[in-house]
C-alpha cells in the first residue's frame, strides 16, 4: 500500500497555479495584466530548455482558461478566465492530471504529419463538453513537418472562439515563421540556482529530510 501511494517528488511538487511558479515572473506579469484586460490571445507559444516547465505552464494556462469556481461562503462565483487560482475550481483537478476531455495533450515528436493536425482541426470545430473552451496542448512542435504546419496555418489564425492553441518547444528556430508570427511568445528562463536552493530546502522540510546547504547547493548546480 505504502509503494502504490508514493509519487516522484516532480510530480508531487510540480506547479499547479501561476504562484507556484519560479523564475518567470515577466511572464506571470504578462499574462496577469493580459486576463485583466480580457486580452487574452488565442495561440501561446512556450519556448525554453529541457525541464524549464514549458508543458507544466501549458497546462496552467489551460486551468486559467476553463476556471470555473462556484458561489460559497460568502463568496461570489468566479466564471471568467483568470490566473487568480487560489482555490480549486471545477475542472482544474482533471487537467492538472491530464485527464480532462477538453484539455487535448498531443506530443508532435511521435504525431508529426499533416494527418495529425487534420485530427485536430476536425475536432476543433466542435464546442467543448464541459468546459469553456478547448485547449490543444502541443509538446515539442517543432518536430511538426512543414505540411502538418501548413495544414495548422488557417486554424490557428482564425480559430472558433472556444479553441486555445499552447505550443512548447525547445527549438523555436525550427517553427515556420508564419505560425510563431500568429503566437504570443514566451521564452522560459532557466531558473536561478539560489531560487531552486529554496525551492529544494522547502521540499526538504516538508519531507522530513536532513540536507547539508552545500548538498542543496550542488544539486542546484546540477
Amino acid at each position: 500500500a505504502s509503494a502504490a501511494a508514493y509519487r516522484v517528488l516532480a510530480r508531487k511538487y510540480r506547479p499547479s497555479s501561476f504562484e507556484d511558479l519560479i523564475g518567470q515572473e515577466a511572464m506571470v506579469r504578462t499574462l496577469s495584466n493580459a486576463f485583466e484586460l480580457n486580452r487574452i490571445h488565442q495561440a501561446y507559444m512556450l519556448t525554453g530548455v529541457r525541464g524549464v516547465g514549458k508543458t507544466t505552464t501549458a497546462r496552467i494556462l489551460a486551468r486559467a482558461f476553463n476556471y470555473h469556481l462556484g458561489a460559497k461562503d460568502g463568496h461570489a462565483a468566479v466564471d471568467r478566465p483568470t490566473i487568480d487560482m487560489k482555490e480549486l475550481g471545477s475542472h482544474c483537478q482533471a487537467i492538472i492530471d491530464s485527464r480532462h476531455v477538453d484539455v487535448i495533450e498531443m506530443d508532435a515528436a511521435s504525431h508529426t504529419g499533416v494527418d495529425d493536425v487534420r485530427d485536430i482541426i476536425e475536432s476543433a470545430r466542435y464546442r467543448p463538453v464541459m468546459a469553456r473552451c478547448k485547449v490543444y496542448i502541443i509538446d515539442e512542435v517543432h518536430m511538426l513537418s512543414a505540411a502538418a504546419f501548413n495544414a495548422l496555418l488557417k486554424t490557428l489564425e482564425e480559430p472558433p472562439a472556444h479553441v486555445k492553441f499552447v505550443f512548447a518547444t525547445t527549438d523555436p528556430q525550427k517553427v515556420l515563421p508564419t505560425i510563431v508570427s500568429r503566437c504570443q511568445r514566451f521564452d522560459l528562463r532557466p531558473i536561478p540556482p539560489d531560487l531552486i536552493v529554496e525551492r529544494l530546502r522547502k521540499i526538504a522540510k516538508d519531507e522530513k529530510i536532513r540536507v547539508s546547504d552545500a548538498a542543496l547547493a550542488c544539486i542546484a548546480r546540477l
